[in-house]
């Protein structure tokens, strides 16, 4: 009986548990936590470079989730507009704290590299992080979302509230900016 609540379980819709946490169902909220809380929290220490803080972050959105809920129209899907909660919550402990942007994990994967390997690795890595902090804010943003978080354009463009076009533009003029700052001897090319 057990194994099969757990499959009634997984297959209950982010939608519909956001409808039970509209009329107070904290379990749904636990599940929907569950299902997209440390997704939310990478995005969160994307943005706030310090995990304590995005976990403090975190519970803010999940209590605007849960304040909210009522008010999700479903033009998007759930994981969508819990970041952009996110991302409205994460501008606002930025303003209060006065915090960078973004930072990139610099962590590798040590695993089969020689020291050699690793150390090229590092000072690729130290490169690409150095190119993308002297991108403007929204291309950053618009890159992170996309690429280390994997929304769709149009995903990101809700998230960040701006128009679809308005990602492509912006992640077309971060790509040439990133060639030039990271091959300078190939911008005449």
């Amino acid at each position: 009986m057990a194994e099969q609540g757990l499959d009634t379980a997984a297959q209950i819709s982010d939608q519909d548990l956001l409808r039970a946490v509209a009329g107070g169902d904290q379990e749904a909220l636990r599940r929907l936590y569950a299902r997209h809380g440390s997704y939310i929290l990478s995005y969160l220490i994307g943005q706030l470079e310090n995990r304590s803080q995005a976990e403090e972050v975190l519970q803010d959105v999940m209590l605007a989730v849960w304040n909210g809920a009522a008010r999700f129209r479903g033009h998007s899907k759930v994981r969508t507009w819990m970041l952009t909660i996110a991302r409205n919550q994460a501008i606002s402990a930025r303003r209060k704290r006065r915090l960078p942007i973004i930072e990139l994990d610099e962590t590798l994967p040590a695993s089969g590299n020689t020291a050699f390997q690793a150390l090229e690795q590092r000072t690729e890595m130290a490169d690409v992080v150095s190119a993308l902090q002297q991108l403007p804010a929204d291309q950053r943003e618009t890159l992170e979302l996309v690429f280390y978080h994997g929304l769709s354009g149009p995903e990101a463009a809700s998230v960040l509230g701006v128009a679809h076009g308005t990602v492509k533009s912006r992640l077309h003029r971060a790509r040439i900016a990133l060639r030039r700052l990271m091959h300078p001897e190939d911008v005449n090319a």
